[in-house]
Parts: structure tokens; C-alpha cells; sequence
């Protein structure tokens, strides 16, 4: 579901975020999952699909003297730990909860930090396009608002928690185009992005012991590779913003 949603600010704002990382660094911080579950019995057990959270502290850090508290931090982690789990499952190796809770609280720090210089520039970020972010956003999640909303509240975000993360979303969208401007695609770049495609779509097709679907032509998936080599472009000067403000700024985590 548009799960995406509830860590989709941090998951292009944070340096080091579990997305950004190559596929055996995410594997690193889903290691011993199995084991640690059989080590959890009497020691704070982890629930089915969620973490053990009863340490986590009510103030998880401060950032430029703004705190991000513990229910701030909690339904994020949870999220987290979930998509962790499900790589894990075929992985074989367990959740590493420690190496998780510090992520999620750089994730937040970082957006934390873009969402202040934001607010800085004064960037504002209409309910139109709130609304529609949140149609886009259920769109992909293939659910109506309502279902896409009624799916959000059952993981701990209610309505105005969603449109709040969407907001922030945004707002820091909008800091990266005011600072770095509109990000241009080469034809070399689109043409690399479409190699790489047919590559996964050939390993995959090995790993799963079956003939490789044969990918599009180049000019039919141009506009979809043009989209996702922008979104790369973004992501790294998203990071590389949100590193230069942490230098910059003030910033105490408790975990």
C-alpha cells in the first residue's frame, strides 16, 4: 500500500536511508532476524511485525531546538521495520534493530532540517497541491483517497498526520528546485538508465530461473526513464543538502 508515503520524505532526504543503499548493505541491516527473535523471548519480545520500542526515550533528538519526540519516531521505525522484515523473509537473516532505530532517527533529523530551511525561505505549499499529492499518492497505491486514507489510519497515521507528512513532502521538494533548479537528462543518461533496465530485467529473470521478459523500446519507456533519472538526480542533492545543513545546524540524537 502507499506505505511510501509515511517515509517517503526521509527516504530521498536522509543520508543513508535504506533506499539509497546497494542491495547488500540493505541485506546488512536486515541481518539475524530469525535469530534475534528466538533471542527476544524474555527480553522485551518483538510482536509480530513490529519492534520492541519500550527504550526508545520520549525525546529522540533535538534539532536547531526542535525536539522530535518518541511518537514522532515510533510509527516511522514500525514501518520500517515491517518493509526489513518482508526482505528479511526471503534474506533468511534478521532485523538488525539497532542499526534501524539510528536510520530512522537520521531520516528524521535530515528531514527535520530541509523542512526548517524550507520554512526559512518561506515556501508555501497550497492545499491544492496537498490534495493533489494525496490523489497521486493513492493513485500509485492503486486505492481511492478514502481507501488509501482508511489504509494510512490502520498504520497510525490519521488524516492530518498524512496531510502534514505530505506537506513537508512537498516543501522540501520545492527547497531542492529553489536551490539546485530544475535537473536536465541527457540522451547518454537516458540511454545508460535503459541498459540498466534490461540488465535487472535479465538478472532477475536468472535468479528466478526463467526466460527474461523482453524489455520495450527505448523511445516507448523514454519518458518513464527521463522521470526516474530526475528523481535519481534529486535524491543525491537532496542528500547532499540535507549533509551540508547537519554541519551547519545543531543537532543532539538520544538513541
Amino acid at each position: 500500500m502507499g506505505l511510501a508515503l509515511s517515509v517517503s520524505v526521509v527516504s530521498f532526504a536522509a543520508c543513508g536511508s535504506a533506499e539509497d543503499k546497494p542491495a547488500d548493505e540493505q541485506t546488512s541491516a536486515a541481518a539475524e532476524q530469525k535469530q534475534g527473535q528466538d533471542q527476544a523471548q524474555g527480553q522485551g519480545k518483538s510482536q509480530e511485525g513490529k519492534p520492541n520500542t519500550d527504550g526508545i526515550p520520549k525525546v529522540v533528538a533535538e534539532v536547531n531546538g526542535k525536539k522530535i519526540t518518541k511518537d514522532d519516531f515510533v510509527p516511522l521505525y514500525e514501518t520500517q521495520y515491517q518493509q526489513m522484515q518482508m526482505q528479511s523473509q526471503q534474506s533468511g537473516q534478521q532485523v538488525d534493530e539497532k542499526q534501524l532505530k539510528t536510520q530512522t532517527a537520521e531520516n528524521l533529523v535530515s528531514t527535520e532540517l530541509l523542512s526548517q530551511e524550507a520554512e526559512k525561505r518561506d515556501i508555501k505549499i497550497s492545499d491544492k497541491d496537498i490534495d493533489k499529492a494525496l490523489g497521486e499518492s493513492a493513485k500509485s497505491s492503486q486505492m481511492s483517497k478514502k481507501d488509501f486514507l482508511a489504509a494510512m489510519k490502520k498504520q497510525g497515521m490519521d488524516e492530518k498526520k498524512v496531510h502534514s507528512e505530505l506537506k513537508t513532502q512537498l516543501s522540501i521538494e520545492d527547497l531542492i528546485k529553489d536551490e539546485y533548479g530544475e535537473f536536465k537528462v541527457s540522451g547518454e543518461e537516458i540511454g545508460q538508465a535503459y541498459q540498466q533496465a534490461k540488465t535487472q530485467q535479465e538478472q532477475m529473470a536468472q535468479q528466478g530461473g526463467q526466460q527474461a521478459q523482453e524489455v520495450p523500446p527505448l523511445e516507448e519507456m523514454r519518458p518513464q526513464l527521463e522521470k526516474q533519472v530526475k528523481s535519481q538526480k534529486s535524491t543525491e542533492a537532496t542528500q547532499k543538502y540535507a549533509k551540508k545543513l547537519r554541519k551547519q545546524g545543531e543537532v543532539t540524537i538520544n538513541l
